[in-house]
């Protein structure tokens, strides 16, 4: 075990320097929205529904206090054209709630679509009688599709309460599964480049990561649970104006414990997850991220 742990953080190397440079200003959606619940169904076309909850609370010093709730629905879809060929799509919609007290402001509408193309490197390899590696690398884009509004910062709003980013962005993803009978672990990295958006406002790139251990319990012939626990990890580049000057209150970065529990019967599996924030550094440290909830279903076929 101790080889194989190795060998999957020298995997990791090559996407180590994006660290330093992440997407959105801080406190927004991760765009590499990835679900636990999927570790042991890798191998299978599926679609679903996911549901998102991700909180933030501001301290300023020169202002009242404010809370950003940003919430997320999306359909998505993967789907596997060869033994080691897939491909998957996500299509989101967000309601972005800021709550001061001056009331609510609001934003909602199609967000920006996830186009991905990956390949198996290890297609389930065998380590062993019982134990075995699936390693895929995927390359993407996302798509300009959700609505930008080019004067939001002018309402005091900051850049990542816009809907979608007007730009094109894109995107590589790592994924590890190493499983031995009913246990298993994930590893996952991704990455977002962001390309310039149509007014030249520049988000900053985004990194993410996440290790998980799940295990498989059978509650009869067709149904079981599946618990999920592991680390997350976030980091959003500070944007930058048409100018080049930094935009103020962007950047940061977050590491989450999280929890899962999925149960499956037949091809249906349902499931959620809950994140708590353990270490961050969100605007610099004037923005404060809460606990996160995630629900799921999905179909493998």
């Amino acid at each position: 075990m101790a080889r194989l742990i190795i060998v999957l953080m020298l995997a990791m190397l090559p996407m180590l320097p994006s660290w330093g440079q992440s997407c959105c200003s801080a406190g927004s959606i991760s765009s590499c929205n990835a679900s636990a619940g999927l570790l042991t169904g890798y191998r299978n076309n599926s679609a679903g529904v996911r549901w998102m909850y991700v909180p933030f609370y501001a301290k300023a010093t020169d202002e009242p206090a404010y809370t950003d709730n940003f919430y997320l629905a999306e359909l998505f879809a993967r789907y596997q054209i060869s033994d080691r060929i897939k491909v998957s799509a996500q299509l989101p919609y967000r309601w972005n709630v800021r709550n001061t007290e001056g009331g609510l402001e609001t934003r909602s509408g199609l967000a920006d679509a996830r186009i991905m193309g990956s390949y198996a490197l290890l297609n389930n390899k065998m380590l062993s009688e019982t134990a075995k590696l699936y390693w895929e690398m995927g390359m993407g884009i996302k798509l300009p599709t959700g609505q930008y509004d080019e004067g939001i910062l002018y309402r005091d709003l900051p850049g990542n309460f816009n809907i979608g980013t007007g730009n094109m962005g894109y995107l590589l993803r790592s994924d590890f599964v190493f499983s031995r009978n009913k246990v298993g672990m994930g590893l996952s990295t991704a990455y977002q480049l962001n390309g310039p958006s149509r007014d030249d406002y520049q988000y900053g790139d985004q990194f993410s990561a996440s290790l998980t251990f799940f295990g498989e319990k059978s509650l009869g012939m067709h149904s079981k649970l599946i618990p999920v626990t592991g680390l997350t990890y976030e980091q959003f580049g500070k944007n930058k104006f048409k100018s080049g000057n930094i935009a103020e209150g962007s950047g940061g970065k977050g590491l989450f414990l999280m929890g899962s529990l999925f149960y499956r019967i037949s091809e249906w599996q349902a499931g959620g997850s809950f994140s708590m924030p353990v270490a961050q550094s969100y605007s610099q440290n004037g923005i404060e991220a809460r606990n996160r909830l995630m629900l799921e279903l999905t179909y493998f076929f």
